[in-house]
């Protein structure tokens, strides 16, 4: 939570059930609302405070959700031909290197 909330590169999630669920909401491309529940009794103050805390620095975080475009078949009928054209191209400059070895 700590590296999202100052926006540090890298972020270390640990290998725990409830971060691996809300890795993608936490930092990554969706748009979520979080909602904390607190109890009012001095039994549960110390619980109370760090679920504070915790919610302080999730409305810290920042996403810029984008839209996951798909492609049409065209479209990928077009990139398979380019990286066809490129595999014959990437053949021929190793069967030119051979040669000269």
């Amino acid at each position: 939570m700590n590296a999202l909330s100052t926006g540090k590169p890298f972020v270390p999630y640990r290998d725990s059930v409830l971060t691996r669920l809300l890795s993608d909401s936490l930092g990554g491309n969706c748009k979520t609302t979080l909602l904390i529940a607190v109890n009012p009794t001095d039994f549960n103050v110390e619980e109370t405070m760090t679920t504070l805390r915790f919610g302080q620095r999730a409305k810290k975080i920042k996403n810029k959700a984008k839209v996951n475009a798909e492609k049409t078949v065209a479209e990928y009928k077009l990139e398979v031909a380019d990286l066809h054209a490129r595999l014959i191209g990437f053949q021929m400059l190793v069967k030119a290197l051979r040669a000269d070895l």
